[in-house]
């Protein structure tokens, strides 16, 4: 246990603040929402946002050469009744069975840095 001699506190600049860590792949995180129009990137825009990472969707052309570039992908993947129950906008877009295939088979070979999310954490 530590004690202070009455009437002294440390000065404010005495404190030190850590400063944030920059890594090179924090900039590299993809969002990808499952559905493959604007409204599928305008959900995963909001979840980006949060994670300081590029949104695309689906269907966007490019997105193989975006998943290459990314050293880890998120998957914004939603059920019908998730999407319908949930307040958060990054998990309001659903994707029809076909789209989620075709994206699944598309992200195949990068599936080591891939991760699906169906709900908020």
């Amino acid at each position: 246990m530590t004690t202070r001699a009455a009437g002294r506190t440390p000065a404010a600049t005495a404190l030190s603040v850590p400063s944030p860590r920059e890594t090179p792949d924090a900039a590299r995180v993809l969002v990808v929402a499952a559905r493959p129009d604007e409204t599928g990137l305008a959900a995963a825009q909001v979840y980006a946002d949060r994670v300081g990472g590029d949104a695309t969707h689906a269907g966007a052309t490019g997105l193989d050469a975006a998943v290459r570039e990314a050293s880890k992908v998120v998957v914004l993947d939603p059920g019908a009744m998730r999407a319908r129950m949930t307040r958060d906008r990054a998990f309001t877009a659903t994707a029809d069975p076909a789209s989620r295939r075709h994206l699944l088979s598309q992200l195949a070979p990068y599936q080591d840095r891939v991760s699906w999310l169906s709900r908020p954490a």
